[in-house]
């Protein structure tokens, strides 16, 4: 290309004119630039038949002679990225319009001569004929569509210090250069396809690469992809495996701060989700996440913050039915609407009780609803009576009804009202566990935990294996932090919730449906909801007819991460999600037996539509945190 006319230098009154005024003013910033150019170059430079030396390094630079036909855009950015080592140089020419009608012409005559030449086999008249069909179809485009066409030449050139690690790169770039095009090594002409390479635009091997293409097929070499995600002032997550760049991602910038994370068990996303934690910590952001393996609170803690344990056994209570100050809803735009906080309160517990008893019907939870407002506007449940008029600010944890009151409130309704208690009946059975048996321990008393700490963990290893018991901690806690974050100061905070599958439950979509209003609703207060699973069916299983709710939360996170999974997992997020991931890709993302250890950290993330493959690392103190729980590095700092 042409790149003072390129950037407009070419202004004169005829064409001789203009490439004479080009040439003196690119032979006078050439000279300008020689110090320089002088200092960067090597300090020898040998030409071989198979290579070219410059200073210790081994050159060789390829030249594009011939295309295929039909060329994938996925091949030709693998080639872009194939390694440090391999660098492509493309070089482009305006083909005059009425040149290259011309040749089409005459090449559209010489195929018809062969078609009706009788010396010719047929497999050369059928390719003769295919020929026509394409140039016929190219000369309309230039004729009516004002296609322009270029002379495209392309040049790959390889550098390494060792002519066996030369050969090695050699044939793995003519490998995958194979469905692209073919290449060829200019021995006699070497030194000069090594100039051409350079960054001087001047390409000296011209007559063995020039190849008239039209603007479409010249975009192919230009994907529109982007292979590197850096942003100024963002957080290190890992780097680039094609590039070895860092990856940096400032969250502040992008249209929200959500994040979605899936690997299997041992896949690395624990370690990335803890190490992305301590670093948002430690740049004094807020840091909340729950926990459901017991793998955070122990360093946590260590770090200054709230360690949260859920036991069957225990005493933290974080009361479901405390009301918030306020409340938001957010529309199908995402805009923020003002609701009443009794109300938004009860109709968040339905939620929850629903994930307790998964048959409630539309009378019983219509009943339900009615039950609840009873007990808050009554003093004998509660120590003031709460209606939808109350002033919320006024009061404090205490003020507010328990599990137990709701349980005792359903008691006197039996005895009073027997068609209203027959509706709940079972509904009041099932109650009884979290009212006074075996998990009041964990819903029923007063808030006790200190769910405002600038680092708080939810331990939820004890009743892990209960699972109906864990999937309504979750949301009882998921609730309680929406209310928080809305009734802040917007300060940036990060809510973690790792195995977010368990609240996916296909019976009762509505809590799924809760999740992904959080998150429309939380991007207007600073915060950032990161959703972790090592489970996709799970987490896509909370569905109605109308929408599946667990892949609006991941298409709500801008930033996605994917790390090893097995087969059938690589194919479902690959149909689900749209990734139009590659044979190349896929197998990439696929843990083979007995290599997952080597693909541990390794995946691809997602900003937006830009893609790249990641490895994650840990620096030395955060080695020393999450692997060897050696706590005493952080009296060291």
């Amino acid at each position: 290309m042409d790149i003072l006319k390129w950037f407009g230098f070419s202004k004169g009154t005829s064409k001789k004119t203009d490439e004479k005024d080009n040439d003196l003013l690119e032979k006078s910033m050439l000279n300008a630039n020689l110090p320089l150019l002088n200092k960067l170059s090597p300090d020898s430079l040998y030409e071989d038949e198979k290579f070219v030396r410059s200073g210790g390094n081994y050159t060789r630079t390829y030249c594009a002679v011939e295309f295929n036909t039909v060329i994938s855009q996925d091949k030709i950015q693998n080639l872009k990225e194939l390694s440090e080592n391999v660098s492509i140089t493309q070089h482009l020419k305006e083909y005059d319009p009425e040149m290259a009608r011309k040749q089409i012409s005459m090449s559209i005559r010489q195929n018809r001569n062969k078609i009706n030449s009788k010396f010719v086999g047929e497999d050369v008249k059928a390719r003769a004929e295919a020929e026509i069909e394409d140039a016929e179809m190219l000369l309309r485009d230039l004729s009516i569509k004002n296609e322009r066409m270029f002379l495209f030449q392309l040049l790959i050139h390889i550098v390494a210090s060792s002519q066996e690690e030369l050969e090695s790169l050699s044939q793995l770039v003519r490998s995958e250069a194979g469905s692209i095009c073919k290449l060829v090594y200019p021995r006699l002409r070497g030194k000069e396809a090594f100039d051409s390479f350079l960054p001087l635009g001047h390409n000296k091997v011209y007559d063995l690469t020039y190849r008239p293409m039209t603007s479409e097929a010249v975009s192919y070499f230009f994907p529109f992809s982007e292979n590197e995600i850096y942003h100024e002032g963002g957080l290190i997550y890992g780097t680039n495996m094609s590039t070895s760049n860092v990856i940096k991602v400032n969250d502040q910038l992008l249209l929200n701060k959500h994040m979605f994370v899936l690997g299997i068990s041992g896949s690395g996303k624990s370690t990335f989700l803890a190490t992305n934690m301590f670093r948002k910590y430690m740049r004094n952001e807020r840091v909340i996440a729950i926990d459901p393996k017991g793998d955070y609170g122990e360093m946590f803690q260590k770090l200054g913050g709230e360690w949260i344990k859920f036991r069957l056994d225990g005493d933290i209570v974080i009361n479901c039915f405390d009301i918030p100050v306020t409340s938001a809803q957010a529309d199908d735009d995402g805009k923020l609407i003002q609701s009443n906080a009794l109300y938004d309160k009860i109709s968040t517990l339905i939620i929850m009780f629903k994930l307790m008893y998964r048959d409630m019907t539309d009378l019983q939870e219509d009943v339900l609803s009615e039950v609840l407002l009873e007990l808050y506007a009554s003093e004998k449940y509660g120590k003031v009576a709460i209606t939808p008029e109350t002033d919320v600010s006024k009061l404090d944890s205490e003020d507010m009804p328990r599990m137990i009151d709701l349980y005792n409130y359903l008691t006197e309704i039996k005895d009073k009202d027997i068609k209203r208690y027959s509706i709940l009946e079972e509904f009041h059975q099932t109650l009884t566990a979290y009212a006074k048996g075996i998990y009041q321990n964990i819903f029923n008393g007063f808030t006790k935990a200190n769910t405002k700490s600038k680092l708080v963990v939810y331990d939820l290893q004890a009743i892990s294996k209960i699972e109906k018991v864990k999937r309504v901690a979750y949301f009882n806690i998921l609730s309680n932090q929406r209310y928080e974050i809305i009734n802040g100061e917007g300060y940036p905070t990060n809510l973690v919730v790792d195995e977010a599958h368990n609240i996916a439950d296909p019976n009762v979509v509505v809590a799924m449906e809760y999740l992904f209003d959080m998150m429309k609703v939380l991007r207007s207060f600073n915060c950032a909801i990161i959703c972790a699973t090592q489970s996709l069916a799970d987490f896509l299983s909370a569905k109605t007819e109308h929408r599946n709710y667990g892949e609006a939360v991941i298409l709500q996170s801008i930033q996605q991460l994917y790390l090893p999974m097995l087969p059938q997992e690589v194919e479902m997020v690959n149909r689900h999600m749209n990734l139009g991931l590659s044979k190349d890709d896929i197998s990439f993302l696929t843990v083979q037996e007995g290599e997952k250890a080597n693909d541990t950290g390794k995946g691809f993330f997602y900003v937006g539509s830009n893609k790249v493959k990641i490895d994650i690392f840990l620096s030395e103190i955060e080695e020393q945190l999450w692997f060897h729980k050696n706590y005493k590095v952080l009296q060291m700092q």
